[in-house]
């Protein structure tokens, strides 16, 4: 989705080609999740949707580590060094994102205009966050979702925002066990703040709560709303994930091999994530599994796919998603939307939705990717000096 690609710009590391297939897995999950949920009536048995609904959040998390780990192998040595701005840092990947984003913000908000008029936009400071990919970093319950999907892109500004502090520390780590000391206290301290969470979240939520009375006839609503940002979509937990990634580079920069086998390992615990129950009256869980709980085995996948790429992650279909895949994300609200059908719809139909959903979406998105996306970015980093490790 973001991150940036990899490749063999002078001043960077070598080229590792097994990441670039396993960011288009991550799309193809992230889809197909929301495809499941938006077009079919699985979701109405919640046991056998599960693994679905699980599998969009490790997508999502899989996009969360490996732009930490993209970023840092490709620069956190020169901005670390002071030789990459972070001036020039951020213009470059804003490039890669903005123009598409902008281009569906607008049309998110178009249709919001036309369907509710100006009330849909909840002010011009809410317009403002969404147009300046902020609106994920705070939580005002009143305000209408304009263009919910791109949460995932806000967090990842919040990211690029801490990549100079990220980069001075993983200079620091100067020895394989350093780097893996700071995967390690990642994890830790993700794991710390979800414990401290589900232990004070009744003071949380009546804290919250007082502060918005108007929200006093529906206090259920409320809630999910702050469980759903501050221990999903806001970028203040989803950090430790993309730290874990940038760390995972280090850790790969310092001692470029892994154990056999251990992409297997990881992949097949991923799996075993999907279906196996979590308890049900564990709190403390059930908020793990929104943030942090794929994390470290997406980090063991991602080190192991650097050390010993596997080919069909380089299949030129999937490298053709993985470029394509912010694209392919931001536009599934409408492309998956078209086929929508009624809640009653029986499977057989809602099968053929789905597939027509899941193709569209990819067509499209590839279609956007090729004329917008990418045009946009090479004009807009064509505009600016080149300088090495920029």
């Amino acid at each position: 989705m973001v991150g940036g690609a990899m490749s063999n710009t002078p001043g960077r590391p070598p080229f590792l080609p097994g990441l670039g297939g396993l960011r288009g897995l991550a799309a193809l999950a992230v889809l197909v999740g929301h495809g499941v949920a938006w077009l079919t009536p699985l979701p109405q048995t919640p046991d056998l949707y599960e693994p679905f609904a699980r599998l969009t959040r490790c997508g999502l998390s899989a996009f969360f580590v490996l732009s930490g780990f993209v970023l840092a192998y490709n620069h956190s040595a020169a901005m670390a060094a002071g030789e990459l701005p972070f001036g020039r840092f951020a213009i470059a990947r804003l490039a890669r994102l903005y123009p598409v984003y902008l281009l569906t913000l607008g049309l998110a908000a178009g249709l919001a205009l036309l369907k509710h008029g100006p009330g849909s936009f909840g002010g011009p400071g809410h317009l403002l966050a969404f147009a300046s990919l902020t609106q994920t970093w705070f939580l005002v319950p009143g305000w209408p979702q304009i263009f919910p999907l791109a949460w995932a892109v806000s967090v990842e500004v919040f990211f690029y925002l801490a990549f100079p502090a990220t980069a001075w520390l993983l200079a620091r780590a100067r020895t394989p066990r350093a780097a893996l000391g700071l995967i390690l206290a990642a994890l830790a301290l993700a794991l710390a703040l979800d414990g401290l969470g589900a232990r004070l979240w009744p003071q949380l939520f009546t804290a919250y709560a007082a502060r918005h009375p108007e929200w006093a006839g529906t206090p259920g609503e409320l809630a999910a709303l702050l469980f759903q940002w501050l221990f999903y979509s806001s970028p203040y937990l989803r950090i430790f994930e993309w730290l874990m990634g940038a760390a995972a580079a280090r850790f790969f920069l310092l001692k470029p091999q892994a154990p056999a086998n251990l992409d297997i390992v990881a992949a097949l615990s991923l799996a075993g994530l999907l279906v196996v129950p979590l308890p049900q009256d564990s709190f403390f869980l059930q908020i793990v599994a929104q943030n942090v709980l794929y994390a470290p085995f997406l980090t063991a996948l991602l080190l192991a796919l650097a050390a010993r790429p596997r080919a069909f992650l380089s299949a030129r279909r999937l490298d053709a998603v993985s470029a394509a895949s912010l694209s392919i994300y931001l536009v599934q609200t409408w492309t998956l939307g078209v086929f929508a059908g009624p809640p009653e719809t029986g499977w057989p139909e809602a099968l053929l939705r789905l597939a027509a959903g899941l193709l569209a979406t990819l067509c499209v998105g590839l279609v956007v990717a090729r004329c917008i996306e990418h045009p946009a970015a090479r004009r807009i980093l064509a505009k600016r000096p080149q300088r090495p490790g920029a």
